[in-house]
C-alpha cells in the first residue's frame, strides 16, 4: 500500500510539474517562413531561404544564394541553426551557426576568357533580427550580418584569389506560415 501511495504521489508531482512547464511556454503562431532578397535582384544578387522552428527558441533552415560581381561569382548553399533568446522563433534577435558549400570563381586573366574556380565547404557565425508584420504576423522582414570561414587550403585559395574568411550580410522579405 505504501508503494502504491508513493508511486501515485510521485506521478502527481511529475504531472503537476509538466503542466506548469507547459503554461510557461510562449504560444507561437507562425513557425516556418520562405523568403527572398527582392532588392538584390537589381544588383545580380539572388537569395532564397527557408527556416522552421524545431523547439522553443530554436530553428533550422537553409539558404541558397548567387552573387555575380564584375570579376567574381559566389554560389552557395548553407544549412543554418538559429537560437532566439526571446524563445519565440522567427521573431526578434537570433544568433546562430552555418555549415555550407561555396563555389567561387574569378577571372584568371584580363581578357575575361578564362575563369579559375574553387569548390569548398564553409562554416560561419551569424547574428540576425527579424520583424513579423501584419495583423497575423505573416510578413517577415529579416536582416543580419555574419562571418564565414572558407575551409579550402591556402594554395587553393591563393590560386583563385580569395581570403580565408569573408563577411556576409542578409536582407530578406518573406511569408511566414
Amino acid at each position: 500500500m505504501r508503494v502504491r501511495g508513493l508511486v501515485v504521489g510521485l506521478l502527481s508531482v511529475a504531472l503537476a510539474d509538466a503542466v506548469s512547464a507547459q503554461q510557461t511556454l510562449i504560444p507561437i503562431r507562425n513557425r516556418t517562413y520562405v523568403a527572398v532578397n527582392p532588392v538584390g535582384v537589381l544588383f545580380e544578387i539572388f537569395t532564397a531561404e527557408v527556416e522552421s522552428g524545431v523547439a522553443q527558441g530554436i530553428t533550422l533552415g537553409g539558404t541558397a544564394s548567387h552573387i555575380d560581381l564584375d570579376n567574381d561569382r559566389y554560389s552557395s548553399a548553407e544549412f543554418k541553426f538559429r537560437y532566439y533568446p526571446g524563445d519565440v522563433v522567427l521573431r526578434g534577435f537570433s544568433i546562430g551557426a552555418t555549415l555550407g558549400f561555396l563555389r567561387y570563381s574569378s577571372l584568371a586573366d584580363t581578357t575575361g576568357a578564362t575563369r579559375e574556380s574553387l569548390d569548398t565547404p564553409t562554416i560561419g557565425l551569424i547574428g540576425d533580427y527579424n520583424w513579423m508584420l501584419g495583423r497575423q504576423g505573416r510578413l517577415l522582414i529579416g536582416t543580419g550580418v555574419g562571418a564565414e570561414r572558407i575551409l579550402a587550403g591556402s594554395d587553393d585559395r591563393k590560386r583563385v584569389g580569395i581570403e580565408h574568411a569573408r563577411a556576409t550580410a542578409r536582407f530578406v522579405i518573406g511569408i511566414a506560415f
